[in-house]
């Protein structure tokens, strides 16, 4: 459709979402503060305002285009508003740009600056502050604007609601039900929240101290690359089309005082080479199917939290990451002559959720510091190195050599994809098709020669995941082996990565990590000489005893509360009675679990149909992407209202009392 925008006739697409994002794709980029074109519409900040016709101002992200509109974005009113707005979020705003961990990327200082705001004429609020400086990523509320991105992230998009809004007015914070601190709740680590934070209000656990200390130690200091690292970096430093950037990060990284540097993407080819062969012993038994990656340790907890019936469906290989761990601590440290003692293990990744991962008890020693992307750039930049004028440098071997399926494990579907390469290097395929049957969700489909079609899914962002575990519960999906990233776009995605981190940027780091992979000579894991060298020196054959000790791990069920149901309105055990079980997890509470149980007090008070109901606490029914959640007798009630459970409730007294229905008329 044809519009007017600041007096010029332009064209935009006609299923656009709102103007904003329509004036965005015709290079006019209106400043805003909360929007997110993942999750709902806020229209909290008011930054995005625009005149539409001549009359009326509004929200931009709120509007939707029509045939002939007039807009304007920036007349000296609304320049005016946007300015007003700015210094009262500057008021209340923690200044102390210097020591943020977003200064120079942060949104409110950029506008700050475009609108020339040296002075402000608003006093300075003093804030309540909430930090947790000791965890992998650290709040400081105090930087806080309050414009809902992180909410809407982990709720939305991740649908584990582990922070939200709480109290009014000046006082308003982002917080974990009653304050707790995120490592006591059912947070995964994914960092999806530190991805989408414009301000540095969620920052990631700086670990880049230890790595100097190590060196000044005289450690034996190792690094190890993940795939989606290079990609961001090749884009953070505005060398998208540089193809050796992999070898200009080991140049840099053994200047300053490490001994080797290898490649996270061998561990991948070793991961899928072990993986595909776990698959098709299953495979070939009928049992523990579908078989589910394990190499996201955000998807990891996720299922160990929500998903405890399918934890052994989990592969029991460990994540690359891990993996390549404890090949060095294990053998390497052997063959070069060093104490496993005096290695320290650096792994760089794209991943908050890895630091979780390289923490867990089972893992304790395997891995000793994992650095994000960002913090990677902070040690490049604080070296005075140009990089681009830096002589690249081969990973070290053994554990320097990948093929393109190891590299394509830093996006979604690389995993899935590198299991079916090796699949394809052991049987006959006939044909091998991938199509998106939903946002997402890719199914690939591998037709083997006897005519066996086997059935691959590869699906981003939890909450896609619970949708997907839905349909192959419900049968609406049929699949034998799924491939899980938490982060949209998978790894390339990941809360460790540079900010911007939106939609826009994934796909240009899709894209680079495409372009790296073409260039590699090896093509299936199966051709990565040293991967198969392992199994000559050390392992015998993928599944071995010996390949269990070191490449597989176990996951353990992770119920926030083990708590038994709490009685609140206990009642007799009478034939007509029906259990009303209130979730009072984190996420349920936050949306009004509380006020729910409340109300039903009172109506088994006053009203007679609910008279017969047993009122109980409970923790966590494992849905909390539909919170509040309510469970009557076995039945759970999702997104509950009052008038929700009360339809339900009487329909279990009338199928106690032997009527097959309750009447709307009762209800």
């Amino acid at each position: 459709m044809k519009i007017k925008v600041n007096g010029r006739e332009v064209e935009i697409r006609n299923d656009a979402r709102n103007v904003l994002e329509a004036l965005r794709e015709v290079g006019i980029e209106i400043p805003n503060l909360c929007y997110l074109s993942e999750t709902s519409v806020y229209g909290a900040c008011r930054m995005c305002l625009v005149e539409v016709d001549g009359r009326e101002i509004t929200t931009s992200c709120t509007l939707m285009p029509r045939e002939g509109m007039e807009i304007k974005t920036h007349t000296p009113k609304i320049y005016e508003m946007r300015k007003g707005i700015l210094q009262l979020l500057l008021a209340s705003h923690d200044g102390d740009c210097t020591t943020c961990e977003m200064n120079g990327k942060c949104k409110l200082q950029k506008y700050a600056q475009d609108f020339g705001l040296t002075t402000n004429r608003f006093e300075k609020i003093s804030k309540k502050t909430i930090t947790d400086k000791n965890s992998i990523i650290v709040r400081d509320n105090a930087k806080c604007i309050l414009c809902g991105d992180c909410v809407r992230a982990c709720d939305e998009i991740q649908t584990v609601a582990a922070i939200d809004f709480a109290y009014r007015g000046f006082e308003a914070q982002v917080v974990p039900s009653f304050e707790e601190k995120l490592e006591n709740t059912e947070c995964v680590f994914c960092g999806q929240c530190v991805a989408y934070c414009p301000t540095g209000a969620l920052a990631i656990r700086n670990d880049v101290d230890k790595v100097y200390k190590a060196i000044e130690e005289g450690k034996y200091v190792i690094g190890m690359i993940a795939p989606a690292v290079r990609a961001s970096l090749q884009e953070e430093f505005g060398m998208e089309d540089d193809i050796a950037m992999a070898g200009r990060m080991v140049s840099i990284l053994k200047m300053i005082g490490f001994k080797k540097v290898f490649d996270v993407a061998f561990a991948a080819d070793l991961v899928a080479y072990e993986e595909a062969h776990e698959f098709m012993e299953r495979l070939e038994n009928g049992e523990k199917l579908p078989q589910f990656t394990s190499c996201c340790p955000g998807w990891v907890k996720f299922a160990e939290q929500y998903y405890p019936e399918y934890l052994p469906n989990l592969s029991s290989v460990k994540s690359p990451q891990m993996a390549l761990g404890a090949i060095i601590k294990k053998y390497y440290a052997r063959e070069i002559g060093v104490n496993p003692e005096d290695i320290v293990l650096v792994s760089i990744m794209p991943c908050t959720a890895k630091k979780f991962e390289a923490e867990r008890e089972e893992f304790e020693g395997d891995i000793d510091i994992v650095l994000t992307t960002r913090e990677l750039v902070k040690i490049f930049k604080a070296t005075g190195i140009d990089i681009k004028m830096v002589e690249p440098e081969s990973f070290d071997r053994p554990y320097g050599l990948s093929s393109q399926s190891g590299l394509s494990f830093g996006k979604t579907g690389g995993v899935l994809g590198s299991v079916v390469k090796v699949i394809e290097d052991k049987v006959n395929v006939k044909s091998v098709n991938t199509r998106e049957i939903a946002q997402g969700v890719n199914l690939t489909e591998v037709e083997l020669e006897n005519g066996k079609v086997v059935r691959g899914v590869a699906v981003f962002g939890l909450g896609n995941v619970r949708k997907v575990i839905s349909d192959i519960k419900e049968g609406r999906l049929n699949a034998d082996v799924v491939e899980v990233m938490a982060c949209n776009y998978g790894c390339i995605g990941g809360g460790g990565q540079p900010y911007p981190n939106d939609v826009r940027t994934r796909a240009r780091r899709a894209k680079i990590l495409k372009e790296t992979q073409s260039v590699d000579v090896l093509i299936s894991p199966t051709e990565n000489f040293h991967m198969r060298e392992l199994y000559t020196k050390y392992f015998g054959a993928p599944l071995s005893h010996e390949a269990h000790e070191v490449l597989h791990t176990e996951y353990k069920h992770r119920k926030r509360i083990e708590e038994e149901e709490i009685e609140i309105l206990p009642l007799p055990d009478v034939e007509d009675k029906v259990s009303v079980s209130v979730c009072l997890g984190t996420s349920c509470y936050s949306k009004g679990s509380y006020e729910i149980l409340e109300n039903l007090i009172s109506l088994a008070n006053k009203e007679e149909w609910a008279k017969n109901l047993e009122i109980k606490g409970t923790f966590c029914v494992e849905n909390c992407g539909m919170a509040p959640n309510v469970v009557v007798n076995d039945k759970i009630v999702e997104q509950a209202t009052i008038e929700k459970i009360k339809e339900v409730a009487l329909n279990e007294l009338g199928r106690k009392k032997g009527d097959p229905e309750v009447s709307k008329s009762n209800i």
